[in-house]
């Protein structure tokens, strides 16, 4: 499936152990498109030194408004699409 370029628009935050949900807006043949998706936590684990104490959950893709991220859309509809590594069910 073919990629561009999008850029985070707006990011609406639910909190630190909750989902943000990233709009991202990119463009193809001239076209401008825009998503919303729901950003994908991870668990890291903390420790202290060698010991874990813990996890947090962090989002799958850096995501701040302005950044990058790459979308990858379906050739023949470029509204079907979504963000690369940010796994999970496809909400375009």
């Amino acid at each position: 499936m073919p990629k561009v370029k999008g850029t985070i628009i707006e990011l609406k935050s639910k909190g630190l152990s909750f989902p943000s949900i990233a709009r991202v807006e990119y463009e193809i043949d001239g076209k401008k498109y825009q998503i919303e998706e729901t950003i994908k936590l991870v668990s890291k684990i903390i420790k202290f030194g060698f010991i874990p104490i813990g996890q947090k959950k962090i989002p799958k893709v850096d995501c701040k408004e302005g950044n990058l991220v790459t979308i990858i859309y379906n050739e023949d509809n470029p509204e079907k699409c979504h963000i690369e590594g940010n796994d999970g069910i496809i909400n375009c």
